[in-house]
């Protein structure tokens, strides 16, 4: 207990700059000007914070448990990721329209249209993936072990939650929103299981979903 209070400020530190990346490269969003410009900025943002990452745990700085890189029960793993995914693409796909229609104009930024077969599919793969692996290791498992310490669960998961939705903020209110509300259930799953494995998966098929367009639209015209 004592060696754990004692790396809480350290931990707030690397947090800190691990959200400031996100935080920071809407700014950049903002002024791509093609999908080669979006991509390298998205990319980019996220290799620095997984290099940052890969220094921590190769100093001995960090742990991968600090990350939520974390083996759990094959059986408890599905039934999280399940519920993780059938609420995140509920969450992503009728909440979103939901927000984007009672908080319109509010973007600041939209990603351009990909226009090559080839880097979509690429996206679709590596990309979605990365997106899915860099934030739920930094929001979810290493934002869990610099506050857990610092406040109980009923803060932490709303707090947290907010934090990952904030990181979407040059895409819209109806983003920030969406986001964060997906953002409570991995957090609890976290909490409950020590691992960040089930909520990449249930990340990445939800992203999948999305930006595949895999779900029909007609099975959401009602939030139009």
């Amino acid at each position: 207990m004592e060696n754990q209070e004692q790396d809480q400020p350290q931990h707030l530190v690397i947090l800190a700059i691990l959200s400031s990346i996100y935080l920071l490269n809407d700014f950049l969003f903002m002024r791509a000007r093609n999908y080669g410009e979006w991509l390298a900025v998205d990319y980019g943002s996220r290799f620095l914070a997984i290099g940052i990452i890969l220094c921590l745990l190769k100093q001995k700085i960090s742990l991968p448990a600090e990350f939520g890189l974390k083996r759990i029960p094959l059986r408890q793993g599905l039934m999280w990721m399940l519920l993780l995914t059938l609420t995140g693409v509920l969450i992503d796909q009728a909440g979103w329209r939901f927000f984007e229609k009672i908080l319109p104009h509010t973007q600041l930024s939209v990603m351009p249209k990909i226009s090559s077969l080839l880097v979509k599919t690429f996206d679709l793969t590596f990309g979605v993936a990365l997106v899915a692996v860099s934030e739920e290791i930094v929001f979810r498992g290493y934002c869990y072990s610099a506050l857990h310490g610092l406040m109980s669960p009923r803060l932490l998961v709303p707090l947290s939650a907010l934090l990952f939705g904030l990181i979407h903020w040059s895409t819209g209110l109806h983003a920030v929103i969406s986001t964060a509300l997906w953002g409570v259930l991995p957090m609890v799953a976290m909490i409950r299981t020590g691992s960040v494995v089930p909520a990449m998966i249930a990340h990445y098929i939800t992203d999948l979903v999305s930006l595949g367009g895999f779900a029909p639209e007609n099975w959401f015209n009602f939030m139009k």
